[in-house]
């Protein structure tokens, strides 16, 4: 059996260490793989961490399509490894489509998700949602407990939505992002200037994302631009994916020199 209280000590995320513990006693008694529920692809890789010193088992990170920005946890024992492809036809998620005119009413990533939500979904069973133009919005969502989603319709503010549950193949899959090394000179580490200069979006508009609750931080949402962020730090924005901090140099002229990873 895994230890709770060990691995538990200085973590910081607390839930989800205690799920992935309690899925890998699973696994380790019943000869199976078990699933997590879905997190930021940032805290899965964290808590991972938190399990490399443990030999007896194997675990997977996967989100439905390859750069998912949010994913699942597979955990299996280590002398009984699924193949990676059979890992990816048994993910436990549904295609979901949410269709509405939002030409006159704009709608973010989270307000799909707070539909959602509304509508008695918890959110570990939300994986990345990502808009539609103004047409609506798709996504991935665990699939048990979904059927009364099918074919139902529901109201985003004052915009009619149809839901529909469909194949993970009939989604249109955001474009992944190849991986990208940014180098720029900014005036300071606050939040809103590295942000900026990593996602190529002006100031102003990363302003209003920070105000919006759209724009992550190490997992969790930000609503100070002025927060003075360090190495290692990671940046995540609605359908932009992320932004890690690799390095940060003062120079002579007390600017800073920012090495950043995109991906």
């Amino acid at each position: 059996m895994v230890e709770l209280k060990k691995l538990l000590n200085n973590s910081n995320n607390k839930k989800e260490l205690r799920e992935l513990i309690y899925i890998s006693n699973l696994a380790l008694k019943h000869w199976e793989t078990y699933w997590s529920g879905f997190n930021s692809t940032y805290v899965c890789e964290e808590i991972l961490k938190e399990f490399q010193n443990l030999n007896d088992f194997k675990f997977f990170i996967y989100g439905g399509y390859k750069s998912a920005q949010r994913s699942k946890i597979a955990c299996y024992r280590e002398d009984n490894p699924p193949e990676e492809e059979e890992l990816i036809k048994n993910f436990p998620a549904k295609g979901i489509k949410i269709s509405g005119n939002f030409l006159f009413d704009n709608a973010t990533q989270d307000d799909f998700r707070s539909i959602l939500i509304q509508n008695g979904v918890s959110e570990e069973k939300i994986g990345d949602i990502w808009t539609i133009g103004d047409r609506g919005a798709q996504g991935i969502i665990e699939n048990l407990d979904i059927e009364n989603l099918n074919e139902k319709f529901f109201y985003l503010r004052d915009v009619k939505v149809k839901i529909n549950i469909v194949s993970l193949n009939e989604l249109r899959i955001p474009v992944g992002r190849s991986q990208k090394i940014i180098n720029t000179v900014e005036a300071s580490k606050r939040l809103d200037a590295i942000a900026s200069a990593g996602f190529r979006i002006s100031r102003t508009k990363i302003l209003e994302r920070i105000e919006t609750g759209v724009l992550r931080l190490n997992g969790t949402k930000v609503n100070k631009p002025t927060i003075t962020l360090k190495i290692g730090d990671k940046l995540q924005l609605e359908n932009k994916g992320f932004v890690e901090i690799l390095d940060l140099q003062i120079t002579k002229r007390e600017r800073w020199k920012v090495k950043l990873l995109r991906k």
